[in-house]
């Protein structure tokens, strides 16, 4: 067993310690033992040096040099024996633990699912931004399955990530696996959705403010039955959305008729559900859906009944699709997906950096009103 005399000897004799910009330095002691212990030139049973000693070597004060300690007994690649010290144990290291400091770097994007409507467009912004700060980014489908969200986040357990950027899937609770990367502190960043009550930022657009400006244009125009379509399962954002429907309502000293809303479509039977709904509501005139497919299904069923946008219905959406000019007859709010994807991975990494002391807040970004 080599002694501590031996371990600073090779700790600093071994090339220069890890000094890459823009990881905390509890994280690049962390990172340059990991390396020491992964090639070999620490092996399993030799005595590392103590708190005070990995301070000293490193210049870093002694809560940091504890928080990397502990971060290296929480992996399991040493064990801390009271009165007698640290010792490398003899785990075995998964590919990822093989990898150098710099791949650190490295931000994953859990996203649902994306399309030219939506999604696309923000992909291209993540990675655009990660690559401006040199992160690489993994990108990991969840397809709005629960139990897929949570087997990716549990995947990125044994990957070697600096922080998690998520849109959470639909759904009525809240991902237990969500809560335990919160409790583990990981850096981690809502994008375009919220999960109420959890002490995690988000960026999403300005959901409530974009939605009331746009109805009141509807009621300004003397509309007054405007439908409101959204899926059952909604997310924070559709729920923002209904709320600014709601308040322009309010704010106009105009009277909401409940009938008008209808908040349980389902994919399946979707169509069907909207035809019957306009049909026992032929007073509504005007249209507000939460999202793009749902907007499509509205004109749809507006054809069934024999009506036509603009002629006699005006319809307003979330999202667009711009090389689908069969739809421009009806008035789009543009979110900024390039904006929202920038602004994400900035407040992501400044978590990286250590700059969470204080919960960052939601970052609201404007929507854009296009006129059909």
């Amino acid at each position: 067993m080599k002694t501590t005399g031996d371990a600073n000897a090779q700790i600093l004799n071994s090339g220069a310690v890890w000094q890459v910009e823009g990881l905390p330095k509890y994280r690049q002691i962390y990172e340059h033992l990991l390396q020491e212990i992964s090639t070999g030139k620490l092996k399993a049973g030799d005595k590392i040096p103590s708190e005070k000693e990995i301070c000293t070597i490193f210049g870093v004060s002694r809560i940091t040099g504890k928080k990397a300690f502990e971060m290296l007994a929480a992996n399991r690649l040493i064990s801390r024996q009271r009165g007698k010290g640290s010792f490398v144990t003899g785990a075995p290291f998964p590919a990822e633990y093989k990898k150098t400091a710099p791949s650190f770097r490295t931000i994953a994007f859990l996203i649902p699912g994306f399309n030219d409507s939506f999604g696309k467009r923000l992909v291209f912004s993540v990675e655009a931004a990660c690559a401006a700060l040199g992160y690489h980014m993994i990108l990991k489908l969840t397809h709005e399955s629960p139990d897929e969200e949570e087997k990716a986040l549990r995947v990125l357990d044994d990957e070697n990530v600096a922080g998690i950027l998520m849109i959470p899937v639909r759904s009525e609770h809240y991902n237990a696996e969500i809560l335990r990367q919160i409790l583990n502190k990981r850096p981690l960043v809502f994008v375009d959705r919220r999960m109420r009550g959890l002490p995690v930022p988000s960026v999403t657009t300005d959901n409530a403010s974009a939605s009331e400006a746009a109805v009141k244009k509807l009621l300004a125009q003397g509309h007054r039955n405007i439908g409101f379509y959204s899926w059952q399962v909604n997310t924070s954002s559709v729920e923002d959305r209904q709320d600014g429907f709601t308040k322009a309502f309010a704010s106009s000293g105009i009277s909401l008729n409940p009938a008008c809303i209808c908040t349980d479509l389902v994919t399946q039977d979707g169509l069907n559900m909207i035809i019957r709904h306009l049909s026992e509501n032929p007073d509504i005139s005007a249209a507000f859906t939460s999202e793009f497919e749902i907007a499509v299904l509205v004109k749809k069923a507006l054809a069934v009944l024999n009506r036509q946008i603009p002629r006699d219905f005006s319809l307003i959406t979330f999202d667009h699709p711009y090389y689908m000019s069969e739809f421009l007859g009806f008035t789009f709010l543009n979110q900024n997906e390039e904006a929202i994807g920038k602004q994400a991975v900035d407040v992501l990494h400044r978590i990286i950096h250590g700059e969470s002391g204080q919960f960052i807040g939601d970052v609201l970004v404007s929507a854009e009103s296009v006129p059909g």
